[in-house]
């Protein structure tokens, strides 16, 4: 290749990906090494690859990087464009002689698309988990010329090594050294040929509007079906709302596909070259070839990035029910990604990998709505009231080829991850498990999980003398046979779960389930609580709430103190899927003035850290009513991530949309008894109640008094439940026939 054609591909490539606004992402860029002279064999399914990996490559390696193109993109503009990004057609005369001599000098990496044209379908495995792609109306195999090139490749480097040591053979030697354009036989030898397989992924995939297709519509106003597919699919990727991950696999090392005796033999054979073993379609080289082949078309799709809609699609697909809830879904989403973390052999999406639980937590999910709404443009689902009806008269492949990304989108997706077998084996498995199951599952989990953490904390934190005994911290679940519904219930600021054991043991004798959950920092020490952010008390929270659900649908939040805080940030950040929220004595505002400048205390310890190595002013002594539960020494770090707490919480009060029942007390020394009205005054919700107690004291849960507390709020959950039997008996009921079909939770 000229000079002048490595200077237009450099320039092209620079200009091409300042279009590229998506996310990129590489990984195992170390598998990239000196002592290799590589093709690369990758995925397709946009033209956005032939610019993106050399680009990336060419900044990654120093190093002009030259594909292989399909013969009939070589005309006119576009074929002086392909020449100028380092493209060689498949049916050029010297195109074999290029590419191995460039191997041979370790010039230049190679691009090679095994599946030899883009793969809208995604589809790249049969019923019987063979390698087929499609291919001008019919399936065939990927191709196996980079397999061949490879071997070729390779061959040669072992014949020159046998050469250069058999000094009867000079004139050969001379002669393929000249074949190749050898600049320099050490160098040769001092490399081996590999194959780096590479997976290119891309999250989320949709056909929008987008400014390519506009700009396209302005110049040509009648656009094909396929040419409107490829612009609003291949245009959308390129956005920044687009994430690119590119997965460089373990590198392949070709020498063990030559290792077959007459393979080994014609090495040393003077003269003998390849031709008739690559003419005899049974020959060992053409075998090694197609094994090869199929080495790294599995490892292109093992290095995919697993990602949200990939599970989902996959579940949709394997889904037996008819109809689904939006918890019956998410509850098999977080299964999935859990048991997908233990295999530990597959790479996830970032954000699905660090943000997964909160699929099972059902706050606000945007990545949930968006493939739902996508799967009903698909025709997939469809709404009726609490549920989605899955289409079983659609079958997938359904559409024509060229138009299937816009068409069948949902398709698409979930083939992604057909070719890794152990994978969608799982997601089928969970798709297919009974409710009842798929519960106690997900409930062992957290609770497992939760005894894990406090045991864990515990042992780390626990003061002899000062910590209280663990019966104190430690999560219960008290779970009747049959119960009307289930209470998640969370204790106050330095208090532990002991605080509301008798409320606990009231709700449990009236027929609900309980969890009572430990909030992180608390039941251990001060010191525990002092480095615990308050989002940490929250992801507690959340996984009570997993516990909870995993009993019944019929969810109550309630707390007391910063529990009642935490329960109506929950209320307000799950809307509809609970039924009702209560607090008892939730703190808008404390009584105690210098609460309000926690913050300030704060970043003044963390100065006089700095000068003197610590300060006075990180506890301060706490009297509680409590004392064999709470506390006696009250972290300032944890006063201002109560302050945080409560912001968060008024922040959300206005999506409040259940029933909701506030209890304060008149006299509360801890908490401004103005609280009560300021928090009912900005609930979203009109069924909401505001009682006020006659009490002197904060922890009205306990002690004198309690039990017309513990009523005021049964009374509530009474009514809050006729309301919803109710609101119930309103809508459409599923038939009992139905009911084997239809997963609710």
């Amino acid at each position: 290749m000229g000079a002048f054609a490595v200077k237009s591909s450099k320039w092209t490539l620079d200009i091409a990906t300042k279009l590229i606004k998506a996310n990129i992402r590489l990984h195992n860029v170390e598998n990239i090494r000196d002592d290799l002279a590589i093709i690369f064999v990758v995925n397709h399914f946009t033209r956005l690859e032939t610019v993106l990996l050399p680009y990336i490559l060419n900044r990654q390696t120093g190093k002009e990087i030259w594909s292989l193109a399909a013969a009939e993109l070589f005309v006119g503009r576009i074929g002086k464009y392909l020449l100028s990004m380092g493209n060689v057609s498949t049916k050029d005369p010297d195109r074999d002689r290029t590419i191995i001599c460039s191997l041979l000098n370790g010039e230049n990496p190679w691009i090679i698309f095994p599946e030899g044209g883009m793969i809208k379908d995604k589809k790249v495995v049969d019923a019987q988990g063979m390698f087929t792609v499609y291919s001008k109306g019919t399936r065939r195999p990927p191709h196996t010329g980079a397999a061949v090139l490879a071997l070729r490749a390779e061959f040669y480097r072992q014949r020159l090594a046998l050469l250069k040591d058999n000094p009867d053979e000079q004139e050969e030697l001379t002669s393929v050294l000249e074949k190749f354009c050898v600049v320099s036989l050490d160098r040769v030898l001092e490399q081996h040929t590999a194959i780096i397989p590479v997976n290119i992924t891309y999250f989320p995939i949709r056909a929008h509007e987008n400014i390519v297709l506009r700009v396209a519509r302005g110049i040509a106003k009648d656009l094909s079906r396929r040419a409107l597919e490829e612009l609003s699919v291949e245009g959308t990727v390129l956005s920044k709302d687009t994430d690119i991950d590119v997965t460089f696999g373990e590198p392949i090392d070709v020498r063990e596909y030559l290792q077959a005796p007459d393979l080994d033999r014609l090495k040393g054979t003077p003269g003998a070259g390849l031709t008739p073993l690559e003419e005899d379609p049974e020959s060992t080289f053409n075998e090694a070839a197609r094994r090869l082949m199929i080495r790294y078309m599995a490892d292109i799709y093992r290095n995919t990035t697993v990602n949200y809609d990939h599970i989902f699609g996959t579940i949709i697909r394997h889904q037996r029910a008819r109809k689904f809830t939006e918890r019956a879904y998410r509850n098999r989403i977080f299964l999935c990604v859990h048991q997908i973390k233990q295999l530990g052999q597959h790479r996830l999406h970032h954000v699905l990998d660090q943000s997964y639980r909160n699929i099972i937590y059902e706050d606000p999910s945007k990545a949930f709505n968006d493939f739902v709404e996508l799967c009903i443009n698909d025709g997939i689902l469809r709404r009726q009231g609490n549920f989605y009806i899955k289409n079983f008269q659609l079958r997938p492949g359904r559409g024509e080829f060229q138009t299937v990304r816009k068409d069948e989108l949902t398709t698409v997706i979930a083939n992604e991850i057909e070719p890794l077998s152990l994978l969608t084996n799982l997601i089928r498995n969970v798709a297919h498990t009974p409710r009842t199951v798929l519960s106690s599952k997900i409930r062992s989990i957290f609770l497992l999980e939760d005894m894990e953490i406090f045991e864990r904390d515990y042992a780390e934190f626990a003061k002899p003398g000062e910590s209280k005994p663990q019966d104190v911290g430690r999560p219960f679940l008290l779970a009747p046979k049959r119960f009307k519904a289930g209470i998640l219930l969370i204790h106050g600021y330095m208090a532990a779960p002991l605080e509301v054991r008798t409320l606990a043991e009231h709700f449990e004798a009236k027929g609900y389930a309980v969890y009572s959950v430990r909030l992180r920092g608390h039941g251990t020490s001060p010191e525990d609580l002092a480095q615990t952010p308050w989002e940490e008390w929250y992801e507690s929270v959340n996984r009570g709430y997993a516990i909870i659900k995993s009993l019944t649908d019929n969810i109550i939040l309630g707390g007391f103190s910063t529990g009642g805080v935490l329960a109506l940030l929950a209320a307000g950040r799950k809307r509809d899927k609970i039924k009702a929220v209560f607090a008892i004595n939730a703190p808008l505002q404390l009584r105690n003035y210098m609460a309000r400048f926690a913050s300030s205390i704060v970043s003044m310890n963390s100065l006089l850290s700095r000068w003197k190595g610590g300060s006075n002013w990180e506890y301060v002594e706490n009297t509680p009513e409590n004392k064999h539960i709470n506390y006696t020494r009250n972290p300032v770090t944890g006063v201002k991530e109560l302050g945080g707490a409560m912001r968060a919480m008024e922040e959300v009060l206005g999506d409040v949309c259940v029933p909701a029942l506030l209890v304060q007390s008149h006299r509360d020394p801890i908490v401004d008894p103005t609280s009560g009205m300021g928090i009912y005054e900005r609930l979203g919700t009109h069924e909401k109640e505001l009682t006020y107690f006659d009490h002197d004291r904060h922890g009205i849960i306990n002690g004198p008094g309690s039990e017309e507390v513990f009523d005021r709020v049964e009374r509530f959950l009474m009514w809050a439940n006729e309301r919803d039997m109710a609101g119930r008996s309103e809508l459409v009921e599923v038939e009992e026939s139905d009911e084997d079909e239809v997963e609710a939770g």
